[in-house]
């Protein structure tokens, strides 16, 4: 429970320093799910965007260009790249969250 409770502060520790802010109150961003020695990590998109596209898209497909999933899939990349080279195992589970270990376990 303790290491846990230590990656989940490491791991949080390094998305603030990066710029990457965890969502709170229902907003869009970041959410962690803590796991038995290990933490899902996941940027789900709330309705924020679209507004936006609709309001200052003229052109027909820009909604089309600007789906969110582009949004979630290019996020999932750049927190994989950077977990990665903080030493992290990243692995990308099926329902879109990102599972987070520590490349060697028992060295922590």
């Amino acid at each position: 429970m303790d290491r846990d409770l230590e990656l989940i502060g490491e791991v949080r520790h390094l998305l603030d320093a990066e710029g990457f802010g965890l969502a709170e109150n229902g907003q869009e961003g970041l959410f962690l799910r803590a796991e038995p020695d290990a933490l899902l990590l996941r940027w789900q998109p709330r309705e924020l965007l679209r507004p936006v596209v609709q309001a200052h898209g003229a052109a027909a497909d820009l909604e089309s260009r600007t789906e969110l999933a582009g949004f979630q899939a290019a996020i999932h990349i750049a927190l994989t790249t950077l977990l990665r080279s903080a030493g992290y195992e990243i692995t990308e589970q099926d329902d879109g969250w990102l599972r987070v270990t520590r490349l060697f376990p028992d060295a922590a």
